[in-house]
């Protein structure tokens, strides 16, 4: 798949993604919805912030820092953290929901997702090089 296309279904994915987020915050009502609600809920708002942040971490990685001679590599990289980010960002939304959400959860968060960059750079990223 060529970066073009890439860059047309990810944007039209992130696109739908925040429509359907919209719509289920529009129709259901949290106290009444019950578990599938919020999974819902959850799923379409991860969705919706990966495709926004891995969009938003290529225009920064090729559009500002001028990275264009490996595209694919910092399409990767990109949706690698996108997707960290985002499962930061529910997870303590789940957590400040259930009301467990502290200073140390968030460190602990942060901790588990340095640690598995971690393991993405020094063991996957370093035999594709």
């Amino acid at each position: 798949m060529s970066f073009k296309w890439y860059a047309i279904l990810m944007g039209f994915g992130t696109g739908l993604a925040w429509i359907g987020w919209i719509i289920i915050l529009n129709i259901t009502n949290p106290d009444e919805a019950g578990f599938l609600g919020l999974v819902f809920f959850f799923v379409t708002l991860f969705l919706a912030l990966v495709g926004t942040l891995s969009m938003l971490g290529l225009l920064y990685r090729i559009g500002i820092r001028k990275r264009t001679d490996m595209v694919m590599r910092e399409v990767r990289v990109a949706f690698r953290h996108s997707i960290l980010l985002s499962f930061i960002a529910i997870l303590a939304l789940w957590f400040s929901s259930q009301e467990w959400l502290r200073w140390y959860t968030v460190v602990g968060f942060l901790m588990l997702v340095v640690a598995v960059e971690y393991v993405f750079l020094v063991f996957i990223d370093a035999e594709r090089r």
